[in-house]
């Protein structure tokens, strides 16, 4: 793997097996979303949500799919309300903590961690990964993304955490999505992070894309990203976002981080916990059959130079 040190690969095998399956694939619950969550549960009214009605919303959802998904995504206001590090989790589920503040007027240009996080704390409450998410602009200065993600990639070194790293691309013209996604797998995934955590690098619009167009956007990315990679799940609605897995694991991704996709409706009380469970043992499957073991990946890429 390009710029892969041997340390690296130690922090890898012994934690990215805590937030995959037996199998080595990740299919995580995704549930850090806080604004987006309220908006979600109570769109006319998302300011009535309190961080507490937030993360009594969450607990059923996390209760009925965590133990499918193997693996949770959540923020650190659930993990310090909940005390999810020590039972509030179902036994044995990975956890991966979002320690990036999303919440500022600067948010695109200017990333940064939440106050009072960092990834010495996030080890301190028990997590065995960390994610950050980073916005940037594929034709503009990237700097301070970079910089962004280096500073938490040492962060993580220094405590033994693998990364997983979500680059957002900013772009105006839905046919500029393939090139801005793969700008930032070449651009930031060399920077030291275990996983990157992708869009889909086409957009579904019905009928605008065929099949195989899909295929080779997501092999391209298989063939530039330098560590193993996941889809995940952008708000899309269920059909669309199993198809997409099952095209980017065929290509060559290790999984998903899937949200909104397969809670939707039980957050806000439209369908019922089997609902979404029968979703997530969907998804779960198809990673399973299609998908290549993030330490297959990793192995993969460490020969290239």
């Amino acid at each position: 793997m390009r710029g892969l040190s041997k340390g690296r690969s130690e922090v890898g095998s012994e934690r990215l097996g805590r937030v995959a399956t037996a199998t080595g694939l990740f299919t995580v619950l995704a549930i850090d979303h806080v604004g987006s969550f309220a908006q979600t549960v109570s769109p006319e009214h998302p300011e009535n949500m309190t961080a507490d009605d937030i993360n009594a919303a969450k607990q059923p959802i996390i209760a009925a799919l965590g133990p499918i998904s193997r693996a949770i995504l959540i923020d650190p206001g659930y993990l310090v309300a909940t005390g999810a590090a020590v039972g509030g989790r179902p036994e044995g589920l990975g956890l991966i903590l979002g320690i990036e503040d999303g919440d500022y007027a600067d948010v695109r240009t200017a990333p940064r961690l939440l106050p009072g996080w960092n990834a010495e704390r996030a080890a301190e409450m028990g997590a065995d990964a960390v994610k950050i998410s980073v916005y940037y602009d594929p034709d503009g200065d990237m700097s301070a993304a970079e910089r962004f993600v280096t500073d938490v990639v040492g962060q993580c070194r220094a405590v033994g955490l693998p990364l997983f790293c979500e680059p957002l691309a900013l772009y105006e013209d839905p046919a500029d999505r393939r090139r801005a996604v793969l700008e930032g797998v070449r651009r930031l995934g060399p920077l030291g992070a275990e996983v990157l955590k992708l869009q889909f690098p086409v957009m579904p619009e019905a009928g605008r894309h065929a099949p195989e167009e899909w295929a080779e956007a997501c092999a391209e990315v298989d063939r530039s990203s330098p560590v193993p990679w996941v889809i995940l799940s952008e708000g899309s609605d269920f059909g669309l976002f199993r198809d997409q897995v099952r095209v980017a694991c065929a290509a060559g991704a290790s999984g998903f981080l899937g949200g909104r996709a397969i809670w939707r409706e039980l957050a806000t009380g439209r369908r019922d916990t089997q609902h979404a469970a029968r979703r997530m043992t969907e998804l779960r499957a198809v990673a399973e059959a299609e998908g290549t073991p993030w330490s297959t990946s990793m192995a993969r890429r460490s020969t290239i130079r």
